[in-house]
């Protein structure tokens, strides 16, 4: 038995969804760079950086000036004039964080160091424990910042050659122990029908056991009586070919009411 589905039957809508994540330094790729090394590695790790985050579109050292992935053109306070010789970049593998890491979400712990890392929700990072910083400000304003994380990609980069305590530089940030914590994100599509039913329609079942072995359609002697209903046990969702794309199994069988219109509603995410 089918019915066909209406607009008003429909319903689509959208929503995000995060999950938490923690990963130590073996689960991440991290690539130091150096502006002038010979190693050809870590040189074009350097103009990766210098092109694709920092620099403007110009061939002069003008960082965050011009639009590049680093200055997307959000809106956000994003800042990204500090890009020194040496640092690092540590890539998220992509099943690690889905569609992109939840902004405010990022807390890095580097057991080496003793440095413990935040992002503020526009892309800077800073140390909440630094002991030495470039201003009196805040910590977390752009006095001190010392690097960026961008979300969408799951990478971060350490652009900072500065002490954040007088014995370690924020260069030796990732350089040894340490993991990070954060939230992945997920765009979830959620389908919505709504299956009605009036009281003149749907009332045959569709049960195989019941009926006769014969082939005939006849239900079998002891289900023949008034009194027995049809219940609803399971509602599926065909295409346009009758071929079945999907179905919903109720927690207990509903007998089919012959008196008062039935609604059901069934929700599928992806």
């Amino acid at each position: 038995m089918f019915k066909k589905f209406t607009s008003e039957n429909q319903n689509t809508y959208q929503y995000k969804a995060h999950k938490n994540f923690t990963l130590s330094q073996t689960d991440l790729t991290r690539h130091e760079f150096i502006k002038y090394s010979t190693n050809e590695v870590s040189k074009s790790y350097y103009d990766f950086a210098r092109i694709n985050f920092y620099a403007s579109s110009s061939t002069s050292d003008n960082y965050g000036s011009q639009f590049n992935i680093g200055n997307d053109g959000s809106g956000r306070n994003t800042f990204l004039n500090k890009f020194y010789d040496n640092g690092s970049i540590v890539f998220i593998p992509q099943n690690k964080f889905d569609e992109e890491i939840k902004r405010g979400s990022f807390v890095l712990t580097d057991t080496t160091t003793g440095a413990r890392i935040v992002d503020d929700s526009d892309g800077n990072l800073y140390s909440t424990n630094a002991t030495f910083s470039q201003s009196v400000s805040a910590l977390s304003t752009q006095d001190n910042y010392f690097g960026n994380i961008f979300y969408n990609l799951a990478l971060f980069a350490i652009a900072q050659t500065a002490s954040f305590d007088g014995s370690n530089d924020y260069t030796d940030v990732t350089s040894g122990n340490y993991t990070v914590q954060y939230q992945g994100t997920s765009q979830i599509n959620t389908y919505e029908w709504t299956c009605d039913s009036q009281p003149n329609t749907l009332n045959n079942t569709t049960n195989p056991t019941v009926f006769h072995t014969n082939g005939l359609g006849q239900l079998k002697d002891n289900l023949t009586g008034s009194n027995y209903p049809t219940y609803i046990t399971e509602i599926g969702l065909y295409d346009d070919q009758n071929s079945l794309i999907g179905y919903a199994k109720l927690s207990k069988p509903i007998p089919k009411s012959q008196k008062l219109p039935m609604k059901f509603l069934l929700r599928m995410d992806y």
